[in-house]
């Protein structure tokens, strides 16, 4: 089987994340990459593999790539799918889709319009415990109630401390659990929401809600809460709990918990969901065919979309 070649866009923790899983697969080429400081990109050719370059259309020209990932930070998002685009490069781009709102529904209309294909990087999705929480769901009574909660410390990059670049807490965190909740139950509207930026003496430069809860009601009926805060000395709580007719589901990160009242049982997650998003990404364009990913841009939209309700409703 011929490698596919492909390229990473940017140089953060993300980008080294999925490296780790590309440099292990046997039918995968790093040829390239690019990142907004060269030095970052050569330090990250060295590492895996590849060239290094500034520009992404730079790269294109000079490498012929099969597939691209994106894992730039918020507020960069654009140019390097309208590029990948352009070139008919299929891409993997980390979420959230965009901090505004307007670039995500761009780059979605001309995805839309090509039918290239792309993969966001939702990797709750592909925790391999929603299988029998998905077969579970399908058989009992309906989910009446969705609590989700982000609660943690504030991040280090400058960009997420700033609303123009990082988008806040729920277009950038909490997105998450809005895609699950959406994922497991449905499309939801946003009911109510508020939030506060209280004083922070140790973070002045954060302009973002250090504090926030969005109400909302999805299309099955059922009612739901978000609730996000980044005031904490370290992450306390990272969650969606559902709720229904003698149940409580707890879904993590690393487990499926199910309480009916008599027992509490722990499905573990065994299997590395980005390992997991990224091999289906690769199949889908050996495939050539854009439904076979664990997340579409299409449906990644619809979750970028409510995120971005949530965060105006508030404002």
């Amino acid at each position: 089987m011929t490698p596919l070649r492909v390229a990473m866009i940017g140089a953060g923790g993300f980008a080294a994340r999925h490296l780790e899983v590309l440099a292990h697969e046997a039918d995968v080429r790093v040829v390239a990459h690019a990142a907004r400081r060269l030095e970052a990109a050569q330090a990250q050719a060295t590492r895996y593999g590849g060239r290094a370059f500034e520009d992404v259309a730079a790269l294109l020209d000079a490498e012929p790539v099969d597939a691209a990932w994106v894992c730039i930070a918020p507020a960069g998002h654009g140019a390097a799918e309208r590029t990948l685009i352009e070139h008919g490069v299929p891409f993997f781009v980390e979420k959230p889709l965009s901090a505004d709102r307007i670039t995500g529904e761009d780059i979605g209309a001309r995805v839309a319009e090509t039918g290239l294909v792309t993969a966001v990087g939702y990797h709750w999705r592909a925790l391999d415990a929603l299988v029998e929480l998905r077969a579970h769901l399908a058989e009992g009574p309906p989910v009446a109630f969705v609590a989700g909660s982000w609660l943690t410390s504030t991040p280090p990059p400058a960009w997420w401390h700033r609303q123009a670049t990082g988008g806040g807490q729920m277009v950038e965190q909490a997105t998450h659990l809005l895609d699950l909740a959406r994922h497991l139950i449905g499309e939801a509207r946003v009911l109510h929401a508020v939030a506060d930026r209280p004083p922070r003496p140790a973070h002045p430069d954060l302009d973002v809600a250090s504090v926030s809860t969005a109400a909302l009601r999805f299309a099955s009926g059922a009612l739901g809460t978000i609730t996000a805060t980044c005031l904490l000395g370290a992450s306390a709580r990272v969650e969606l709990q559902l709720m229904r007719e003698g149940e409580l589901i707890t879904v993590t990160q690393a487990s499926v918990t199910y309480d009916d009242g008599r027992e509490r049982r722990e499905v573990r997650v065994i299997g590395d969901p980005v390992a997991a998003e990224d091999r289906a990404f690769l199949g889908a364009v050996r495939a050539e065919d854009p439904t076979a990913v664990v997340c579409s841009y299409a449906d990644a939209l619809a979750t970028h979309r409510l995120a971005h309700d949530v965060a105006d409703a508030a404002a």
